[in-house]
């Protein structure tokens, strides 16, 4: 059986419990479509181990040097989806995943499309600022924060209505240990705050909460996709 279309299948089978109606409707119908498609019963798939169940850690292709909302937001997908987040330091930070192989490749998709849907939006925000005669200094930060806690509200409203999906969240003990092992040089300050712009904080939280992730998953990007993701922002 082809592992990564049964990951695939299975992701979908998680977002289908979400509390979201669309989202979970989407990712059930992708995952009906899959099934048919290759005569494959959702009993199977559950059956199913995946054989590669590893800890290791994934480098990203999101970086930042004045950016820290980018460490923000990795860490809130980190944390809901059974991982650590870490940084390898250059010239600027790069984010990296720390735990099992299927759940480190699902952080790293979906931080690299939750990046590029943040910044194809702070785009046409600057235009409409700057048109509109504004500074534009600081707005790309308010829109990320706003929609990294419309992120969080997304999450902590599955987490209420779905008990499964909280216990997706919770770390694997060999991952804790493991993560517990490693020895680190120092820390990054990641502290970033509000620089005022009210409505493109607004904005970032409505879009965060309706945030989907399930057209990227049924994309089934390969590792080598993954590592050399299109989105490499550094700032």
């Amino acid at each position: 059986m082809d592992e990564k279309l049964i990951e695939k299948i299975k992701k979908l089978l998680a977002l289908s419990e979400s509390s979201n109606e669309n989202e979970a409707k989407i990712a059930m119908l992708k995952a009906q479509e899959l099934l048919a498609k290759h005569k494959l019963s959702i009993k199977e798939i559950k059956d199913y181990k995946i054989a590669d169940d590893s800890i290791r850690e994934k480098i990203s292709s999101i970086s930042f040097r004045q950016g820290k909302w980018k460490a923000k937001l990795g860490g809130l997908i980190s944390e809901n989806f059974g991982c650590y987040q870490y940084f390898k330091t250059n010239k600027s930070q790069t984010i990296a995943f720390f735990g099992r192989e299927e759940d480190i490749i699902v952080c790293n998709i979906v931080l690299e499309y939750a990046v590029d849907s943040i910044l194809s939006t702070v785009k046409r925000l600057r235009y409409q600022y700057f048109r509109e005669g504004y500074s534009t200094k600081g707005l790309e930060n308010d829109y990320a924060l706003g929609f990294i806690d419309g992120l969080k509200n997304m999450f902590e409203e599955q987490k209420r209505k779905n008990q499964e999906w909280g216990l997706v969240l919770v770390k694997d003990a060999e991952v804790v240990e493991a993560y517990s092992n490693i020895k680190f040089k120092g820390s990054i300050n990641t502290n970033t705050s509000f620089k005022g712009y009210t409505e493109a904080y607004e904005k970032g939280k409505e879009d965060g909460e309706k945030f989907s992730i399930s057209n990227k998953i049924t994309e089934g990007k390969t590792e080598d996709e993954l590592k050399c993701g299109k989105v490499d922002e550094k700032r």
